[in-house]
């Protein structure tokens, strides 16, 4: 499974989200056109970077809202099977447990050495 929301989303399906995403295309769009029609510039960027903040909240919301047990669950199993580390860290408790010299600190190693 790949990072994301659950079910595999791209979008959240809660709040209106996609309503909102819909609605900043199609305004920010006629906001382009309008710049590039009327020739004046940059007078749109405060709008569509104060609403692209307001998106950008509603996304983290809409996302946390659209999670369930289920989905929170299948993604620690995810995060478990995925470790690519356990076997090196299986590996170093291993090598402590048989009191290997690699895993000694090395002002252990100075002391027992003198």
């Amino acid at each position: 499974m790949t990072p994301g929301l659950p079910g595999g989303r791209l979008l959240p399906t809660q709040v209106s989200f996609r309503r909102h995403v819909l609605a900043y295309v199609a305004t920010t769009s006629a906001l382009l056109i309008a710049e590039f029609v009327t020739g004046v510039n940059l007078w749109m960027f405060w709008p569509m970077l104060i609403w692209g903040g307001t998106l950008a909240v509603h996304y983290f919301v809409a996302g946390a809202l659209d999670a369930d047990d289920d989905w929170a669950e299948e993604r620690v199993q995810d995060l478990r099977h995925s470790s690519y580390d356990f076997d090196h860290i299986g590996s170093i408790e291993k090598r402590v447990r048989e009191g290997d010299p690699s895993v000694t600190p090395h002002t252990e190693r100075d002391r027992n050495g003198r």
